[in-house]
């Protein structure tokens, strides 16, 4: 296949003299690199045109061109994209990543908006029907905060802060801010006997995601507990939390408390 790469490596393939364009935003760019290094023009055909599956699934909410997905005239990040091949995957329906969409764009912060893509690429961090996401919080077994010990972590609490007083920068690790996280993160955060709960956040209310544990934590304003942790959530989006039976952890997710981790803000 003739093609031509340029240094953002955005690529310009031509296949039976049709041009086809995408860059790193495509949902299968990585496959589409090597079809073009390997000249199989069927598997690219094939992953060149996922947008489009995009676009017909979402009755025409996303808009798919020239390798580029789009909703509202704003390109749809890599990280979104996956999660929109997921939902298809599993069957849901587009409403809660456009409510989520809706959502994140009410966010003031440009620089929070992107911080948040990264974070949302961990794995179990569903979006709700109403397009929140969900994320975890390591909590005393009274479910006080780790670092007061005043905030009520209680399900159906929902602590809020002014999110001017919220550090919006990311390079700073520990600082103010309420904080959830990506479950990896929790756990090796967590201390013996501590609770874990599940926390819906709205994307508009994320100030800043600090870039030290790798991208696994998130500083907001304001959260709701819907329940406690029982296992892992698996699908893209979930609406039940089992609030009802909450599980304790095995002993394979047994907490170890590690001492070189700053626990004062989490």
């Amino acid at each position: 296949m003739n093609h031509i790469k340029d240094h953002r490596g955005t690529y310009t393939v031509v296949v039976d003299n049709q041009s086809y364009t995408f860059d790193v935003e495509h949902p299968h760019y990585i496959g589409l690199v090597e079809c073009v290094k390997s000249g199989d023009v069927e598997e690219f055909n094939e992953l060149i045109n996922a947008g489009i599956a995009i676009e017909n699934w979402s009755e025409g909410k996303f808009r798919f061109e020239n390798g580029v997905l789009y909703y509202v005239d704003e390109q749809v990040h890599s990280s979104i994209t996956s999660r929109i091949i997921q939902m298809i995957r599993e069957g849901f329906d587009y409403q809660p990543i456009l409510n989520f969409l809706e959502r994140l764009y009410q966010n003031p912060s440009f620089r929070a908006i992107n911080e948040l893509y990264t974070f949302l690429s961990h794995k179990f961090l569903p979006i709700t029907p109403e397009g929140y996401f969900l994320a975890y919080k390591a909590v005393r077994p009274d479910f006080k905060d780790k670092h007061s010990g005043t905030i009520d972590n209680s399900v159906g609490q929902t602590p809020t802060m002014p999110r001017f007083r919220v550090d919006d920068n990311c390079d700073v690790g520990c600082s103010q801010g309420l904080h959830v996280g990506a479950i990896d993160y929790v756990k090796s955060y967590g201390s013996p006997g501590d609770t874990v709960v599940i926390c819906k956040v709205d994307p508009a209310d994320v100030v800043s995601v600090p870039l030290d544990s790798e991208h696994q934590k998130v500083r907001c304003c304001k959260y709701e507990v819907v329940a406690e942790y029982a296992e892992d959530l698996l699908p893209a989006v979930v609406d039940e939390y089992d609030e009802e039976d909450p599980e304790s952890w095995s002993d394979d997710d047994t907490y170890h408390d590690d001492p070189t981790m700053d626990k004062r803000y989490f």
